[in-house]
């Protein structure tokens, strides 16, 4: 009875944990395949999705910031030039980050008319990718009258100075 109690008995005990730990395991392995077995269509939904976002059209279409505010730059002055207006400077802001997106932004000086102004911001607000108008500043160019003219036409003349920003997503 004593090399039972001794040796036999753990010996017994051990085995019967070692069963558990075999069916412990086994149970896990199944879950686990059960989990890598559904992983093909979740990782071809990501993909779906990486690829709507990259084709998303409301973020600036480049994949670093200096492009992205080069991109910006020449849609201003597409934008600037085809309305009729004369850009005098543009400045590029820092990029700032902002949750899972980066912010491009471009500082715009701009003389042009009433027409010139409004034809600008509607192109911005309008157009995809989305670009935002920030820190509008409008005053009026002040021209000298000629005493002798009798009907003098009040020359519609504007210097604007405005942020124009952008969104590229995040690497």
């Amino acid at each position: 009875m004593l090399i039972y109690f001794a040796v036999i008995s753990p010996l017994l005990g051990l085995g019967k944990e070692y069963r558990e730990t075999v069916a412990d395991l086994r149970f896990r392995l199944q879950h686990l395949q059960k989990v890598v077995d559904g992983k093909g269509p979740l990782t071809q939904r990501l993909d779906s999705i990486k690829a709507l976002a990259q084709k998303n059209e409301a973020f600036l279409p480049t994949s670093t910031a200096a492009l992205a505010s080069a991109d910006l730059q020449s849609r201003i002055k597409q934008a600037v030039s085809e309305a009729g207006g004369e850009l005098s400077s543009t400045q590029v802001i820092p990029e700032r980050n902002e949750e899972n997106a980066v912010r491009v932004g471009v500082k715009i000086r701009m003389t042009g008319s009433t027409q010139v102004l409004r034809q600008v911001l509607h192109t911005f607000e309008s157009g995809k990718p989305y670009l935002f108008i920030e820190n509008l500043n409008i005053r009026p160019i002040r021209m000298p009258r000629n005493p002798r003219d009798k009907n003098p036409a009040v020359e519609d003349r504007l210097s604007v100075d405005f942020d124009v920003v952008g969104y590229m997503q995040a690497p």
